[in-house]
């Protein structure tokens, strides 16, 4: 297929895409195993703020090695101000909000974020939603429900977690549709790091208000040289990697295909506990991972 050249530079083959959105989504569900062997070490704000260090210095590396460049002019700081949705805002609320819910009431909420991403497109931009997609976001929203295991748990979430979940969740569908509309205007690495870099900036303004500086310096001190790696490793994994290679796909797909995308992480979530992590996978799980990725083949065929 032919590649349509734009101001951000060439659009990715659908191709192309699709294999770039199956990457972030699998950088994702790692990430989340690897975040939680680092939360034995680190608080979840000092860890985030981490994470976001690494991400944006690998990121903006990568914009140098490119040759990519960046001014600053009124486009870059409206690319700039959607990294307060996320990883800004998502990752602030969705962190506190896992500490008061339980693990499997939060992956079930996280993943209502292709529908919120088609109730939103349809809301604010007025974009027609095909049949087919919503018909596959169904199944594989029923899929991850079964993949989640939210019922097995459900008793161990609280209100006020579950609420923030969601909040959450709404800040990343917001993210994607804003992104959605200034990712080919952009190369995806140099808005991936104009994003971030603000995320980061909120993660430490979060940081300061809730503890202090001195907290996240003291748990850097304090921790093993293979947890911080770790902690480092995740956060360009969880963002750098995660967000450019999405943000590749959003070049081509609709932010309603690009979403469904996203029901795939716990897919890649659970497959990586159960490697690193010896993590069992139940029945109910394998049946609604099959019926994921069942639903992904379906669309992309069709």
């Amino acid at each position: 297929m032919t590649e349509i050249v734009q101001a951000g530079g060439a659009i990715p083959t659908r191709r192309l895409a699709v294999a770039c959105m199956i990457l972030s989504a699998a950088c994702w569900g790692l990430a989340t195993v690897m975040s939680k062997a680092a939360l034995s070490a680190f608080s979840p704000p000092s860890l985030v703020a981490i994470q976001l260090s690494a991400s944006v210095a690998f990121l903006w590396g990568a914009v140098a090695a490119t040759g990519q460049g960046c001014s600053l002019n009124r486009q870059t700081a409206t690319a700039a101000a959607t990294g307060v949705f996320e990883p800004g805002l998502a990752y602030v609320f969705g962190t506190f909000g896992l500490l008061l819910t339980s693990a499997g009431n939060a992956s079930l909420i996280s993943t209502t974020e292709p529908l919120l991403i088609i109730l939103l497109s349809w809301l604010v931009f007025r974009q027609s939603v095909s049949g087919r997609t919503l018909l596959a976001i169904v199944i594989a929203m029923a899929g991850v429900t079964l993949v989640s295991g939210a019922h097995a748990d459900a008793a161990g979430g609280g209100i006020e977690g579950d609420a923030l979940i969601v909040l959450a969740t709404l800040f990343a569908a917001l993210y994607v549709l804003a992104s959605s509309r200034i990712a080919a205007r952009l190369p995806s690495v140099t808005l991936a790091a104009l994003q971030q870099t603000v995320g980061l900036a909120l993660a430490l303004a979060v940081v300061a208000v809730v503890a202090s500086p001195s907290v996240l310096l003291r748990e850097i001190a304090a921790a093993e040289w293979p947890m911080l790696c770790l902690a480092l490793i995740s956060g360009i994994v969880q963002y750098a990697l995660a967000f450019w290679f999405y943000l590749i796909g959003l070049r081509r797909l609709s932010p309603g295909t690009a979403g469904l995308f996203l029901t795939l992480v716990p897919v890649f979530g659970l497959l990586g506990a159960a490697v690193f992590l010896g993590e069992a996978m139940s029945l109910p799980q394998l049946l609604g991972a099959v019926m994921i990725l069942s639903a992904l083949v379906w669309i992309r065929v069709r």
